[in-house]
């Protein structure tokens, strides 16, 4: 009897769902949320219905375990997608190397210019790099020097000479 019901609950949620995906009254990631659900509750019911309740317990109770990390998951995503850019993150080195220290990194003068810092930066990223041996941390310190000082080589030659 219980077998019977359960195939009937079954039947009853595919049919509901192949409603609602007919009308068009959901989006994809949903309807296959849905079917997922109403896929599991058949066998569910198909195990109810040959008798073999302990199997069908435990697949119930896989169903409501994948049903609630899904739906947290999708959450998750979705707070993760309305959060800005950088909320909330430490200032990235980048953000805080002065001239001076970009200057030092590359072993060139403050006020070079643009071809002794990128000749400088190839020297230094030829030799540190992490394919030649060298490790992240100072390839992206040479990279963010050279940024620095280029940045500011920009700016010096934007200056109208007074």
């Amino acid at each position: 009897m219980l077998g019977k019901v359960a195939i009937l609950l079954a039947l009853g949620a595919a049919a509901w769902v192949l409603f609602r995906v007919g009308k068009g009254r959901v989006d994809e990631s949903k309807t296959m949320f849905r079917l997922k659900v109403v896929g599991l509750l058949a066998i569910a019911a198909v195990c109810f219905a040959a008798k073999l309740f302990p199997i069908a317990f435990m697949i119930l109770l896989a169903a409501g375990g994948v049903t609630a990390i899904e739906l947290w998951s999708g959450r998750a995503i979705r707070g993760l997608e309305n959060l800005t850019p950088g909320a909330g993150a430490a200032p990235s080195p980048a953000a805080t190397m002065k001239v001076a220290e970009a200057a030092a990194v590359l072993g060139v003068a403050p006020d070079a210019g643009e071809a002794e810092i990128k000749a400088a930066h190839k020297k230094l990223i030829g030799q540190l790099h992490p394919d030649k041996g060298g490790n992240d941390y100072l390839a992206a310190k040479i990279n963010d020097a050279r940024r620095v000082l280029l940045e500011k080589a920009a700016r010096d030659a934007a200056k109208p000479n007074a």
